[in-house]
């Protein structure tokens, strides 16, 4: 072959590559210009939510029936001594919480007081308050809260739980024979003990 053949071989060797060069980037053009992303999103807001309480079956010593969101003691007083009967009873609240929070637990009086006024301090002798304890579970959290009856006062606990949870909050109240806030075994001043339980779900 002649230098000149050689020459134009070579020339339409580099033509070729480079078509088939705009061929591929031509193609590729092509398939992008075929494709396109679009993004599907949604959002959940944060939420606590916590039902109505219901008492836990055989979880029940000495109190009534729950009745909405009272929980009354059957008999507080021994009929001989006039002081303090045991009592235990489990409430549960279905809930859930779609991100870490806190619970907190608050006592409006810090034990069951006496409602009436009037005789303050208890006569001697007598008492006028009654210590009990509450256990809450849920989740990982599983504290023990003391009304300790030792002053009138609003007393409460918050428990910090760093990821969602779903389930029952259970709730174990316990008030021990002869508990009062002045003395053991001693006798309670009549009328009505009563104190309000909140159970709260919210942000840390």
């Amino acid at each position: 072959m002649t230098r000149t053949n050689r020459f134009k071989a070579a020339v339409l060797a580099g033509a070729s590559a480079v078509t088939l060069l705009l061929l591929g980037q031509m193609a590729r053009a092509q398939d992008t210009d075929n494709t396109r992303d679009f993004v599907v999103r949604g959002q959940v807001p944060k939420v606590c939510t916590i039902a109505s309480p219901t008492i836990g079956a055989g979880q029940v010593v000495n109190f009534l029936s729950l009745t909405g969101g009272t929980l009354q003691v059957d008999q507080l007083t021994d009929p001989v001594t006039l002081s303090t009967r045991a009592a235990s009873a489990q409430v549960n609240f279905a809930a859930v919480c779609n991100y870490a929070h806190q619970i907190v637990l608050e006592s409006q009086n810090n034990g069951l007081w006496r409602s009436e006024l009037g005789l303050t301090p208890a006569p001697t002798g007598f008492s006028d308050a009654v210590p009990y304890t509450a256990t809450l579970a849920w989740g990982p959290v599983n504290n023990r809260f003391e009304a300790d009856a030792s002053a009138r006062r609003i007393r409460d606990s918050a428990q910090l739980v760093d990821q969602p949870v779903v389930g029952d909050v259970t709730l174990r109240l316990d008030i021990q024979p002869g508990a009062t806030n002045l003395q053991t075994n001693a006798p309670l001043v009549s009328g009505v003990y009563r104190d309000t339980l909140r159970l709260t779900v919210e942000p840390q």
